[in-house]
Parts: C-alpha cells; structure tokens; sequence
C-alpha cells in the first residue's frame, strides 16, 4: 500500500527540504499541516514551488489539513464565522485541484467548550457548510473527509454527531485520527468500526491514552491490530498516512512539559525512517485483513 505523512512531522525544517528527506525516507505521499505558513499554498508562488517540489521528489499529495485556529469554524452560529471558514477551505481545495490531491481534512469546530443547547443548530450549520464544500470539491476531483476528534472534548463529541448526520452523504468522506478515537475511550474499536466504511484518509499516531501526543504508531496504546483490522475488512486501499509530529515531541521536551512516556527526540532522518518501517508495518496488517474479508 501507499504509505504518507504530514508535515506535522516536523514544521522546524522548511517544506523543500522535508520534502526531500520523506522521499528519501520511502514515502510515496506526502500531506499539509494545518501550518499555513510552512506551505505556503496560499500564494501562487507557493504553489508552484509545491509543484516542483512534487515534480523533483516523486511524492504525491495526499491532503491539505487547513488551518485551526478558534474562529475558523464551519458549525459557528455567526453566518460570516462560517462565510470566512469555508473561503479558507476552498482555498485549501484549490490547492489540492492544482497540485493533483485527493482531499481535504475539516474540524468542523475548533472552539475548546460548546454549550449543549448549541449543538443541535451547530449541527444542522455544519450539514450546510459541507455540502458547499463538497460540491465545490467535486467540481475540483477532490474530496472533504470530516475528521474525527477526541470524545471527551465537545468539539468531539459535535464532530461525531456531524460524521453520524452525514452518513447519508457518500460525497463526504471521514478522516480517522486513531489518537483522538483512543484518547479516553474503551470503545475504540468499536468507534473505528463504525466509521471504517467511510474512511478515505488517515490521521495515523499514537497515545498512550490520555493525550494527543502524535507518537509515532507502536509508541503508546493504540490498538493497531484491531484497529487496521477493521479498516482492512471494510475494504479501505487509501494512503497509509500518518501523522505522528517530531516537531510537537521537541517542543514538550524543550518546554518541560512532557506526555506520559515521552521518547527522547533523535534526527529528522531517523525519525522518517522509523516512521516509514511504522507506516509498512500498518499497512501489512491492512491488507492482510483485506484480504482476509476477500475485500
């Protein structure tokens, strides 16, 4: 299978030369942070060295996950918060359309606390942003996944609910972040299980439970095994593509704030490589159940 990582894996190493290094390090995919700045996508300049990034290095692009700050909100019950929001993430599809991408990956909120009574309107707002998005990727051959976010935060529990309301809608597609599924969750597998058959891209990490520590997969608690299980028999093929972050471990270890079992940082390069042998191993076990299932 094809295997991909973001550049979440390391934004202190400009794109051109991180590019290089996951190329080098085996990948055939290669997927945009939520870091604007690192990319540079916004701007035509930006793009075209994209394109000749791509065009040097062989990768290709998997996913833009556009920006996350508090405000860029597709459920916000202020109509021009949402107007801003779905700009931004055309903007990140017309990237995706000129660089020859397959997809968005959407929060549809960002906001830390969302009180209950609001859920209901957020939701029915939510439906209605992503069908505009959906059509305006379609007209572009890309997709816009919804991606799955802790459950024990609200933004969590209201993205479920808009995955769910969705199910009906096969142009909207699920991102699985198998940290987020397993952050305080003993029904990971379950929660895997139901998503599966609308997955299309991968937010692939570990945990060991309690944090969203984007530790390299076989680092923490997530249960891989059954985890690509479900996705193998579900028929998934896509991009293994992780989304595990050097970047974010360095930053905990330089700010004393460590996770639980935190490794110690090594090089990019080391890192890549390790990732790779990662993003192989779970795509083995993918296709093994696939083939199991007779998918």
């Amino acid at each position: 299978m094809d295997t991909g990582i973001s550049t979440l894996v390391d934004l202190d190493v400009p794109i051109a030369d991180l590019a290089r290094m996951i190329a080098a390090a085996g990948f055939t995919h290669i997927s945009l942070s939520h870091d604007i700045k690192h990319a540079r996508y916004h701007l035509p300049e930006g793009r075209e060295q994209l394109r000749r990034l791509l065009d040097e290095t062989g990768l290709r692009l998997n996913y833009i996950h556009p920006p996350l700050e508090c405000y860029h909100d597709l459920t916000s019950p202020e109509p021009q918060v949402r107007r801003a929001t779905i700009e931004m993430m055309k903007l990140a599809l017309d990237a995706v359309a000129a660089l020859g991408g397959c997809s968005i990956t959407v929060h549809v909120a960002n906001e830390s606390s969302i009180p209950d009574e609001q859920f209901p309107q957020r939701v029915s707002s939510g439906l209605e942003s992503l069908k505009e998005l959906a059509d305006y990727a379609g007209q572009r051959d890309a997709v816009v996944t919804v991606e799955n976010l802790p459950a024990t935060m609200d933004i969590g529990r209201l993205s479920l609910e808009v995955i769910r309301a969705t199910a009906d809608q096969p142009e909207i597609k699920v991102c699985l972040d198998s940290c987020h599924a397993t952050m305080h969750n003993s029904q990971a597998v379950e929660l895997v299980r139901e998503m599966a058959p609308r997955v299309l891209t991968t937010h692939l990490s570990d945990t060991m439970g309690d944090e969203d520590s984007h530790l390299m997969p076989g680092e923490g608690n997530v249960d891989y095994p059954e985890i690509t299980r479900e996705l193998g028999q579900a028929g998934f093929s896509g991009v293994v593509d992780l989304e595990c972050s050097l970047w974010m471990l360095r930053r905990r270890h330089e700010r004393g704030a460590l996770h639980a079992d935190d490794p110690v940082p090594c090089s990019t390069e080391h890192y890549l490589e390790r990732s790779h042998a990662a993003a192989l191993w779970l795509g083995e076990l993918i296709e093994r159940a696939r083939l199991e299932a007779g998918s």
